[in-house]
């Protein structure tokens, strides 16, 4: 019996650093997925900032 626990207990700690690794890998592609999302934002609005300042110029000429 104790050789049983031990090997059940041995998987469960197996497991739940395999659960930490990857949980922590998850939490690194979250983060660049956000950053990339930020920089496309950041790109949009300084495309729209510009147009804007377009239209000012067309319509001052």
């Amino acid at each position: 019996m104790n050789t049983q626990s031990d090997i059940k207990l041995t998987d469960q700690l197996e497991r739940q650093l395999i659960e930490r690794e990857l949980g922590t890998q998850s939490l690194g592609f979250a983060h660049d997925v956000k950053r990339a999302i930020a920089a496309v934002q950041s790109v949009i609005e300084r495309l729209q900032s510009q147009a804007r300042q377009a239209k000012v110029a067309y319509a001052n000429g």
